[in-house]
């Protein structure tokens, strides 16, 4: 039996090896069902097949990258994408591949009792066509990596620039104040205020950077009042952003097992959120409902809605084609992703509304009690 003939008779056993594989060495926190173990991995060989059956060689030159070529993504190109959002490294990746090629060969050669000059060539294409398909997935899952290097650092310094113009505004003009300490300044708490989203954003990197190496961000769990944590920021914002107007409301019991600074992290990155998105001296709105079971948090904010296909990515960092890369104007913060991650290491929902007539609504429920009593949050780009 040729070799793209038994491939395409034995696809569910090869692909069983394939799974059984990605099974034992993906990473811990993962947890990939069938579907996601296999990923991709029959389009891959019923294309090797057929490249086999064709008994044509593919070209040895380099791997084009993707957005330079005209097709669509290869089936190798959108696996090392879900490998990579998966938390799998690139020596996991290639290991993948090498047990494919090991287990295909195994597998045939148990099945063939006679070689022939055409089961040699069957071999030689076949690797042929394999070293092709990790080419592929290796130089995506390179320029992914790369890609996200470049937004991160991007994201830092195109919003760390407004705070520090904001700092050196203020101190420019307190060097000017000749009588400082007699004269009522409003200039120190806006200079806090700059200084406070300076550290958020170093916080949420690194964040994001300690959830992409694998270590998790830890969080402790303990007795947390979340109204009193969104009362609170809502007067530091307040405090410091006084062209825009703020409202409070608490409702119910809004005490919870939650990690006390996470909670207000997930809060604070919400109203930035609102604040850099929203209508110029419009209102934010700060809503805490507790329930017997969970409590509901909501930011709303008026201005321009979110168009309804953003809304569905908009906590999705992976999705990269929907940042517009050299656009100085374009925010790429990581609040979003940050807090849809805190959320889920809470083991609660966020969701998000938005229209011209009702404004734009983040919701976040989280549950009062929890199983754990401490928890990685494990996800990943």
């Amino acid at each position: 039996m040729r070799l793209h003939e038994f491939i395409s008779a034995n696809l569910e056993t090869i692909l069983k090896e394939w799974e059984n594989f990605a099974r034992a060495n993906q990473p811990s926190e993962a947890n990939l069902k069938t579907r996601e173990l296999r990923d991709h991995a029959r389009a891959m060989l019923e294309n090797i097949a057929g490249v086999l059956k064709a008994g044509r060689s593919l070209p040895d030159h380099s791997i084009e990258p993707a957005d330079s070529r005209d097709d669509a993504d290869s089936a190798a190109e959108v696996h090392a994408d879900e490998r990579l959002d998966a938390g799998f490294s690139i020596s996991l990746l290639v290991a993948e591949y090498r047990s494919l090629r090991a287990s295909v060969l195994r597998l045939w050669f148990s099945d063939t009792t006679v070689f022939s000059a055409e089961n040699a060539d069957d071999i030689v294409r076949f690797n042929e066509a394999l070293d092709h398909t990790l080419t592929e997935s290796v130089a995506r899952y390179s320029e992914s990596v790369l890609e996200n290097s470049d937004l991160f650092v991007g994201m830092l310094g195109h919003d760390l620039r407004s705070p520090l113009q904001v700092i050196e505004f203020g101190a420019d003009k307190l060097k000017k104040l000749e009588d400082a300490d007699d004269k009522p300044n409003k200039m120190a708490p806006v200079v806090n205020g700059s200084l406070y989203r300076m550290k958020m954003m170093l916080d949420n990197l690194m964040d994001f950077t300690e959830s992409r190496i694998g270590k998790g961000v830890r969080i402790s769990i303990g007795e947390t009042d979340a109204a009193e944590i969104t009362r609170n920021l809502v007067d530091e914002f307040r405090s410091v952003h006084d062209d825009c107007r703020f409202q409070h409301h608490a409702y119910g019991d809004c005490t919870g097992n939650w990690d006390g600074l996470r909670v207000g992290q997930i809060c604070q990155n919400l109203i930035g959120n609102a604040l850099q998105h929203g209508a110029e001296q419009g209102e934010i709105s700060v809503t805490c409902e507790g329930t017997p079971d969970a409590v509901v948090l909501t930011v709303k904010n008026d201005g321009e809605p979110i168009p309804l296909a953003n809304q569905k990515v908009i906590f999705e960092l992976a999705n990269r084609k929907h940042y517009q890369a050299g656009n100085p104007n374009k925010n790429l913060g990581l609040g979003l992703y940050i807090v849809r991650e805190l959320v889920k290491a809470h083991h609660g929902d966020i969701s998000v509304t938005s229209a011209a007539d009702t404004g734009t609504v983040f919701r976040v429920e989280l549950p009062k009690a929890s199983a754990l009593a401490t928890r990685h949050l494990a996800s990943r780009i």
